[in-house]
């Protein structure tokens, strides 16, 4: 079943859904939402930090986390 067909597929059947799986569906959806803007929130951060040199080398990173989980 493509994207499309699954789409048509809940579409159609929203209207007679329960109240629990109206609301694991809305959860579902809110958090990948909440996800896809923390993250590009991130990408937009990174982004600037590189643009204005705020970077740091391999050797930096490693000796940063050399300890980590120790």
């Amino acid at each position: 079943m493509n994207a499309v067909e699954k789409r048509d597929f809940i579409h159609s059947r929203l209207h007679i859904a329960n109240e629990s799986t109206l609301d694991e569906f809305y959860e579902r959806l809110r958090k990948e939402e909440a996800l896809k803007t923390k993250l590009e929130s991130r990408a937009r951060k990174s982004e600037a930090d590189i643009q204005s040199g705020r970077v740091c080398s391999r050797a930096e990173i490693e000796k940063r986390t050399a300890n980590l989980g120790r």
